[in-house]
């Protein structure tokens, strides 16, 4: 009996250890205007909101596009330095996003990559 449930527990620490299964991991996607920029203490951020007119990008400021971003999908992305200086205001994204984010009105999410939409 000591023998048998020897082996089940051997085989239950092995046996998942010898998996040689890539998970690729699907991480959310989204798409928006980047509204504003920011670069403080050494993080780099953007605000994008999904829908935003010509007229209210160039007379908004950050109230003004925070609460926007009430009433659509908008979020806050961590970017590095290199994506930070390639993307201007205005330009449309798309963006992978790893799956946790911080808590807040919007919120705050980490970049897995970032593409520029041309229309």
């Amino acid at each position: 009996m000591r023998k048998i449930v020897l082996f089940i527990l051997i085989g239950m620490l092995v046996l998942p250890g010898c998996s040689n299964q890539n998970v690729k991991e699907n991480y959310p996607i989204y798409e928006g205007t980047v509204v504003f920029k920011t670069d403080k203490n050494d993080k780099y951020k953007f605000l994008v909101l999904q829908n935003i007119s010509k007229e209210d990008l160039e007379n908004g400021n950050l109230q003004d596009f925070i609460e926007l971003a009430q009433d659509q999908e908008a979020s806050y992305y961590l970017v590095d330095k290199e994506n930070y200086g390639a993307i201007e205001v205005g330009q449309r994204v798309k963006i992978t996003a790893h799956f946790n984010q911080l808590e807040s009105l919007p919120p705050i999410r980490t970049v897995v990559s970032i593409q520029t939409i041309n229309e």
